[in-house]
């Protein structure tokens, strides 16, 4: 049997999250249980049916115009309820994702929590779409309800994050990213975004808020511990990837750094968490098994 280096990425990874998928969903902050299918929230998408001749007492909004100037006679639209719910997933595996001081990679434990919410979706008797973001480079899955298809997205995650651990991702914007997404988006349809959240732009906060407030969107953030505080004493060599230095890691700093980070979470959390939503966030220092 293999270990796990923290590294690595198979789809035996993602086949074995499986059954975190129910754990997640449970704790995302719109409740997504079993039976939502048929809730009316944020309205619930109406499929059209077929024409029929006009009766007294339909709605006249519901006239279908172009069948009534071709027959000369009033035709009205009739729809019915759709009973499947389509969820995308968002997948932020940028440059900033590739890093992890212990435990694993945040971008291995963001493809891990994307795959228990692709098969939580599948089980659930949803269609499973979405766009996986590295870079400049954006693959876009449109919503599949059977297994096989799930599985060939899972293979492309494993592709593409393989490709960012030998080539680094250039830096990216979600904003571009959820826009396209917003465009996709059908009434009644999930949006779940995973990422760190922490490059966010202007603009990719204001649409986050936007989608919000149109859409059930599910926001989960996946961190290192090293980036909320630093642990032991001793000398830390750092760099911005322009110059590099040495840091003294005494109790003075620490606890400076801890409360840097602690406003910029909140800050974050401000920004993204309009109406009281929460953002859901894992540690990748730990396994996801571990935090459910």
């Amino acid at each position: 049997m293999k270990l796990n280096d923290g590294i690595t990425l198979t789809l035996d990874d993602l086949l074995a999250v499986s059954v975190n998928g129910s754990r997640i969903a449970a704790r995302l902050s719109d409740g997504w249980r079993t039976g939502a299918h048929l809730s009316r929230k944020k309205g619930r998408g109406m499929e059209f049916a077929e024409a029929r001749p006009y009766m007294i007492g339909d709605d006249v909004r519901n006239m279908d115009w172009k069948i009534t100037a071709r027959t000369g006679k009033p035709h009205t639209k009739l729809f019915r309820e759709e009973r499947d719910r389509s969820v995308y997933i968002l997948l932020d595996l940028s440059r900033e994702m590739y890093f992890g001081s212990k435990g694993q990679l945040k971008s291995r434990l963001a493809s891990l929590v994307a795959a228990a919410v692709a098969w939580y979706a599948l089980k659930n008797g949803d269609k499973v779409g979405g766009l996986i973001l590295s870079g400049d480079r954006t693959t876009i899955q449109s919503p599949i309800s059977h297994r096989k298809g799930v599985l060939l997205w899972l293979k492309k995650i494993i592709e593409i994050y393989t490709a960012g651990l030998h080539h680094k991702p250039s830096p990216s914007d979600l904003n571009e990213s959820l826009n396209t997404l917003g465009n996709m988006l059908r009434p009644g349809a999930r949006l779940v975004v995973i990422s760190d959240y922490y490059q966010l732009s202007p603009k990719a906060f204001l649409m986050i808020r936007y989608l919000r407030k149109r859409h059930e969107v599910n926001l989960i953030q996946v961190y290192d511990a090293l980036e909320r505080h630093i642990e032991g004493d001793g000398i830390l060599g750092v760099t911005n990837n322009k110059e590099s230095g040495l840091l003294l890691a005494d109790d003075e700093f620490r606890n400076d750094f801890s409360r840097v980070a602690s406003f910029r979470q909140f800050e974050l959390e401000r920004k993204l968490c309009s109406n009281s939503k929460q953002l859901l966030a894992f540690d990748a220092s730990k396994s996801l098994t571990e935090q459910l």
